[in-house]
């Protein structure tokens, strides 16, 4: 057993991811009938509510974000976020709520641990009921959550030891999420945000804090999805990290204006012109990001089918750079 701190527990915590093992357990056993897809008619209502404020493709880019929504994108805009890899962005998926999150948890820098917990928590909650609480979601919210739970007020390491428990008992319930795309990307994601970002924070303390913390974070996670990303594709983008670092930092002021805007616009017309506005803007600096630099000649080549081995050196010399810049961290 290790320590969580004085107030947090890791009897606690296992007694919570025990509770996820039994509801994913009888879900699959089909003792329990538990809908996949919640709030879908709610989800349909305000998506609607956001094309009378907003033009094409601002308003299906921020019913992507904020929803989870499948909207028909442009072909150039789709493509562009196919490029650049920051598709994960527009559409339901683990890796961009635990991104997400990941910058919310990483504010503990900033402002009180307590209140940073609590956003991310509240952030976690939302986004999975508006994006209808689909199981990869879900699976990305538990695994993420209770690592950087167990990482804020416990040690370092704890973190990864829980992000390894949780992703065990969720193989243990199905072994072959293991070779589900979005297990993988979840589990990848959250890898580099608890145990990369810190590492990668030390080295840039040259930066401002709110600046250090948005690269550490994208660049955690974005190093370690790169080869399944690469492998599932055939497509390696070599832009990705500077489109997603340039996009990703705003993505919070689009989820939270995006929120009022939702509950308060149809309500409040005056208020909702208003907030669309301030949408507009912010929507038309990401779409006007990726766009610039997927039309670079350089944006992506294509890889075919590279071998395990290619892959298995490419986190090998992760490995060693990070080990190494850990050390150095230590003797500074």
């Amino acid at each position: 057993m290790f320590k969580l701190g004085k107030s947090l527990k890791l009897p606690i915590i296992l007694a919570i991811l025990l509770y996820v093992l039994l509801y994913f357990v009888r879900w699959q056993q089909g003792e329990w009938k538990i809908k996949t897809e919640i709030l879908k008619d709610q989800r349909i209502f305000l998506t609607e509510q956001v094309k009378k404020f907003l033009p094409s493709p601002q308003a299906q880019l921020l019913s992507g974000i904020v929803l989870g929504a499948k909207q028909d994108l442009p072909y150039e805009l789709k493509f562009a976020l196919r490029d650049t890899s920051t598709l994960h962005i527009v559409v339901a998926s683990g890796q961009y709520l635990t991104i997400l999150a990941g910058f919310i948890m990483h504010l503990s820098g900033l402002i009180k641990r307590k209140i940073a917990v609590s956003a991310t928590l509240v952030l976690i909650i939302v986004y999975t009921l508006l994006t209808g609480a689909q199981i990869p979601i879900l699976r990305a919210a538990v695994m993420f959550f209770l690592a950087s739970l167990a990482q804020t007020f416990g040690r370092q390491n704890d973190g990864l030891r829980v992000l390894i428990i949780v992703a065990g008992l969720f193989l243990l319930v199905n072994p072959r999420w293991i070779t589900d795309l979005s297990f993988q990307l979840s589990f990848l994601a959250s890898f580099g945000v608890i145990v990369v970002a810190p590492i990668l924070e030390k080295v840039m303390n040259f930066l401002p804090n709110i600046i250090k913390e948005n690269l550490a974070v994208t660049l955690g996670a974005q190093l370690l999805v790169i080869p399944v990303v690469a492998a599932n594709f055939h497509q390696l983008s070599y832009v990705s990290l500077f489109a997603n670092v340039l996009v990703l930092w705003i993505i919070p002021y689009i989820m939270g204006v995006g929120f009022v805007f939702l509950l308060l616009g149809s309500l409040i017309p005056f208020l909702g012109q208003i907030l669309s506005f301030a949408l507009n803007i912010m929507l038309t600096y990401f779409i006007y990001i990726v766009e610039f630099f997927a039309s670079l000649p350089f944006a992506w080549e294509y890889v075919g089918e590279f071998l395990w081995i290619v892959w298995v050196g490419y986190y090998l010399m992760i490995t060693g750079i990070l080990l190494a810049l850990e050390k150095k961290n230590h003797t500074q």
